[in-house]
């Protein structure tokens, strides 16, 4: 009897010690293997600078196996292209403004160049063998990318100066000093990471309204669709399509990229925005593919595989590896997150195929 309560008792005693932590569950850096983990906002995540732009990276190729890269630039305003033209032949990459203005050109092959004025919440989407650049208007800008396949972080840690901050300011408190975009010789190097510049590419500077061109572009003046696979497209903050879900309390997803646009880069994305959880208990979520949730207004409670439950403010960032059980909700009125997914069976889609067309970015008042 003796020897069997000492056994139940170090049992137990084994079982608290295997207990996961929230503090455990937060990281400043993205770990080298995946695991449930959560980065607040402006953390150092990898970061580096190259000339005015700061660069973090909170989910990369190896904390994601793989699957994507999610990073946010934040920098002031340039005169200057924010990198020179170039194309990637492997990656998929995703312009999301989360502040300030940004200026994004896109075309592919010789088809017509494109350009918009990108705000808070709009989206560009460049596919592979896009010629692309960008450049930061603001004083305070924030752009979050999303690459698939993952790994793309190496190109920075490559051209970048590492950095840390003891205050997580968003960028270093200095004047643009000019393009921080590499020499061209130094660019013209680069295609051992996917990188291949075009530099005979002139940017576009005839915007009207945001746009160039004109005369079939809708930008934040009427509705636009998800793009032709393999083609460039943009869409204004709430002017894309739009599902609502009302299984588990309200959800409204708008698409980014589905599985039809990335195609065998094999992920989504989308924006969603959640209503205040009228369930009893929010659903458990398990997929095939990695997933990963950053907070853009409101507050998102998250409970990751055995890890307490952990509360994202805004510009937290939270990764789920594939086959780990995941809970989801917002105890407030109203909260929107940006959300990516690998595979074509994600949170998103699944919302989506169970919703309904929905032409607005609030959800019913009942």
């Amino acid at each position: 009897m003796l020897t069997s309560s000492l056994l139940l008792l170090a049992s137990l005693g084994a079982g608290i010690a295997q207990a996961q932590t929230l503090e455990e569950l937060y990281l400043e850096n993205a770990p080298s293997s995946p695991r449930p983990y959560v980065i607040p906002h402006y953390a150092n995540s990898h970061s580096v600078t190259i000339g005015s732009q700061l660069y973090r990276f909170t989910v990369t190729g190896p904390s994601s196996d793989n699957a994507f890269t999610l990073m946010s630039t934040n920098s002031p305003s340039s005169g200057d292209l924010g990198v020179l033209p170039h194309i990637h032949r492997k990656h998929y990459e995703n312009f999301f403004a989360y502040k300030g203005r940004f200026q994004l050109w896109a075309q592919k092959g010789d088809g017509e160049q494109q350009a918009r004025l990108l705000t808070q919440g709009d989206y560009g989407s460049v596919p592979r063998n896009t010629t692309h650049t960008f450049q930061t208007l603001d004083p305070d800008c924030e752009m979050v990318g999303v690459i698939s396949p993952g790994g793309f972080e190496d190109l920075f840690y490559a051209l970048g100066t590492n950095y840390t901050s003891g205050t997580d300011t968003p960028f270093v408190p200095q004047a643009s000093n000019g393009s921080s975009s590499p020499s061209a010789s130094v660019i013209s190097s680069l295609q051992k990471y996917d990188v291949y510049a075009q530099l005979s590419f002139e940017p576009r500077r005839d915007l009207v309204n945001g746009t160039a061109p004109v005369d079939d572009s809708e930008w934040h003046t009427g509705a636009n669709e998800l793009g032709t696979p393999g083609e460039p497209y943009f869409i204004a903050n709430g002017y894309g399509p739009k599902y609502l879900n009302s299984k588990y309390g309200y959800q409204i997803v708008q698409p980014l990229v589905t599985p039809k646009q990335s195609q065998d880069t094999n992920y989504t994305l989308s924006t969603m925005i959640l209503s205040r959880t009228t369930k009893a208990s929010p659903p458990e979520w398990t997929l095939n593919g990695a997933a990963a949730f950053e907070v853009l207004e409101g507050v998102l409670s998250i409970k990751i595989g055995d890890y307490p439950e952990a509360t994202l403010y805004n510009g937290d960032v939270a990764f789920i590896p594939a086959n780990t059980a995941f809970t989801y909700y917002t105890s407030v009125a109203f909260t929107t997150v940006l959300y990516v997914s690998s595979g074509s069976k994600g949170v998103d889609t699944q919302l989506i195929r169970g919703g309904k067309s929905w032409d607005y970015t609030t959800f019913p008042k009942y």
